[in-house]
């Protein structure tokens, strides 16, 4: 019998959990039949302002103190500037440490704040410029460029002109004049004309050197030796080594002169052998040369010669002269004989010259007669399809990418401008971190350091006694890594609800305490200001500034992630105030953009924001995925949904 009840039992238990499976198979149809709904978005808006990280700390606070002064920076001890005894106000300059490195560090960043601020003017200025409406030169050059682009088009387009072939015919018969050869069938027209226009200026030379030898000889007496009997005796007295270099001189200028002339008498004057000429000219320049250099010799002999009772001064420079002048005669039929072979030259060039003119002559006449090449006509068609969207452009005005991306270049000017000033502000306040003063009102008890002493920020430079109240903390070793001297700190006192007292960080002790195994250093904090309220051994909490940004762009730590080494911000373009401020998010019909980020200083709260996006920008802090509202939703239905079965007690498990 209580087999049988067990055997009915189960087979309820099976029928009550089909029935259960069922009823849930419904709902569940019943919520993943439901349209789905799109993403939404919870936003936060980029803003500019300050940010500050700051640490906070609980101690006592202390009366009578002995504080050991110890510098923020490190460097040599350049001035001490208080004596052992000598009693000091909160603020008086105790030592000098070296400042020249902070000083060149203010003056760089003073430059780099002036170089950002130049950059963002500039960047001012293309953006005023961009919005400008186009002016009327611009239309007008844009309007005048399309219309000679049509005037082309449409000259290509039409039948060659017989006009223009008529002048192509013309230009091309010119072009072959030039290159036609002479009489003797190899020589072109033009290098012939150089080459017979060479030859009476070799017949002249000859002249000029011929009489050039006559007068040195007249002088020497070499080959009529009674030409010079009236002086010779008086020749070169004063130098005897002179003559005898003209001497020297006067045969070979003789024989290459002689020479010339044979090879001269042979040329004809016109149509004569291009290679006898070429030799010519050559022979011609070397001989030039050798009777330059008899010249001077010559000229030389003179100036040693004295006049006498038998030949005159007058007779003297008489032949100075003709000399000088046979001189001046020579050198410059050398100049006429360069300028020949160098016209001879230049004609050869030309009929290169012209033989390549005539064959692009030759080919463009050609083309003309043939009519327009597709090509070209292909792209002089696209040429007036580019000055037509020129023009329409011009029309239009700025694009509105191109200020979109000019307005961002000149948010991150200004975003440049801010992080330079930060420096500066920086590198003022580490300057001033080189002056040591006294954290508050006290006695010099001992100095510890002299001038040109190597100090460090754990360097004991002097110590006070002070009745001021010190608020003494400890911290951990994470804290205290970044707490030193000089800091600003604000206290407050469980005792006196109402009191807020300015402090500084006057010492940060050099080593730590170990406590259960957790390190802590100690921390005193002088008061800025005495309150009679405030009693020794009253417990004080302490919040102090670790760092601080002006001018920044700060988002929501909540707004950032991270890809690999890059943190990265979702954007949603086109978010306004109204709808950003929706605490159950915002859906878009575009995904937010993932732009790479570079940040700055955080505190529990916000993040600086150096690069990647601007002030004013809305970024997602959180995304609410329709597919885990939905199941949250179905479990809650589940949750809720209840089935009894005839016959048992309740629901799962409810049978007794």
């Amino acid at each position: 019998m209580m087999q049988h009840l067990k055997k009915i039992a189960k087979k309820k238990s099976v029928i009550g959990l089909c029935s259960v499976l069922a009823v849930t198979g419904t709902v569940y149809g019943v919520e993943f039949a439901k349209p789905a709904e799109p993403t939404r978005y919870v936003l936060a808006q980029a803003t500019h302002g300050t940010l500050v990280v700051s640490l906070s700390g609980s101690g006592q606070v202390s009366g009578l103190n002995q504080v050991d002064v110890k510098p923020s920076v490190s460097g040599a001890v350049i001035k001490v500037l208080v004596k052992p005894g000598e009693e000091v106000t909160a603020g008086t300059p105790l030592f000098e440490i070296d400042r020249k490195t902070a000083v060149r560090a203010v003056r760089d960043a003073a430059q780099t704040v002036t170089d950002a601020e130049l950059s963002l003017a500039s960047a001012q200025l293309s953006l005023k410029k961009l919005k400008q409406p186009a002016d009327a030169i611009a239309l007008l050059q844009a309007q005048n460029a399309l219309a000679q682009a049509q005037r082309n088009l449409q000259s290509l387009r039409d039948a060659p002109d017989p006009l223009d072939v008529k002048a192509a015919e013309q230009d091309l018969k010119a072009l072959e004049e030039n290159v036609k050869l002479s009489e003797d069938g190899t020589t072109p027209h033009v290098v012939r004309n150089a080459y017979d226009n060479a030859v009476p200026v070799l017949k002249t030379t000859i002249q000029v050197l011929q009489q050039a030898l006559t007068d040195a000889d007249t002088i020497l007496g070499i080959d009529n030796t009674y030409l010079n009997d009236t002086y010779e005796r008086l020749l070169s007295i004063l130098d005897a080594s002179k003559l005898s270099a003209a001497e020297r001189a006067y045969p070979p200028a003789m024989q290459t002169v002689a020479l010339l002339k044979a090879r001269t008498d042979t040329l004809k004057t016109v149509g004569a052998s291009t290679v006898d000429i070429d030799q010519a000219l050559a022979e011609a320049q070397a001989g030039l040369g050798d009777v330059v250099f008899l010249m001077e010799r010559v000229q030389d002999v003179l100036a040693n010669t004295l006049a006498s009772a038998t030949f005159s001064q007058s007779s003297l420079e008489s032949l100075r002269n003709t000399i000088q002048s046979d001189r001046t005669n020579v050198t410059s039929k050398l100049a006429t004989l360069t300028t020949q072979v160098q016209a001879i030259e230049n004609a050869k060039i030309s009929y290169a010259s012209s033989v390549i003119a005539v064959e692009k002559s030759r080919v463009a006449l050609e083309k003309l007669k043939q009519g327009t090449d597709v090509k070209d006509l292909a792209t002089a068609e696209e040429r007036v399809r580019e000055l037509e969207a020129s023009l329409a452009n011009v029309q239009a005005g700025p694009d509105a990418i191109d200020i979109a991306v000019s307005e961002n270049a000149l948010a991150q000017r200004r975003s440049a401008v801010a992080s330079a000033r930060n420096r500066l502000a920086d590198a003022q306040d580490a300057l001033n971190d080189y002056t040591v003063r006294a954290p508050f009102d006290g006695v010099v008890a001992l100095l510890d350091a002299k001038e040109a002493d190597q100090a460090s920020p754990s360097t004991v430079l002097a110590t006070l006694l002070t009745k001021a109240k010190i608020a003494e903390l400890a911290l951990n070793e994470v804290d205290a890594a970044k707490v030193r001297p000089g800091q600003k700190a604000t206290l407050t006192f469980d005792a006196v609800p109402d009191l807020s007292i300015a402090g500084t960080v006057s010492e940060v002790d050099a080593i730590g305490t170990v406590a259960q195994g957790v390190v802590n250093y100690g921390i005193k904090i002088a008061f800025l200001t005495q309150d009679e309220r405030v009693k020794t051994g009253m417990s004080v909490a302490a919040s102090l500034v670790t760092d601080i940004q002006q001018d920044a762009v700060l988002v929501p730590n909540s707004a950032l992630q991270t890809q690999g080494d890059f943190a990265t911000v979702k954007v949603l373009k086109n978010a306004t105030a109204t709808t950003a401020q929706s605490e159950q998010g915002v859906t878009s019909d575009t995904p937010p953009e993932t732009r790479q980020v570079v940040t700055g200083i955080a505190n529990d709260a916000q993040t600086v924001i150096a690069e990647g996006i601007t002030e004013g920008e809305y970024v997602v802090t959180r995304t609410m995925d329709p597919t885990t509202t939905a199941v949250s939703s179905v479990k809650k239905t589940t949750a809720a949904t209840s089935v009894r079965i005839p016959g048992m007690g309740g629901g799962f498990g409810g049978g007794r």
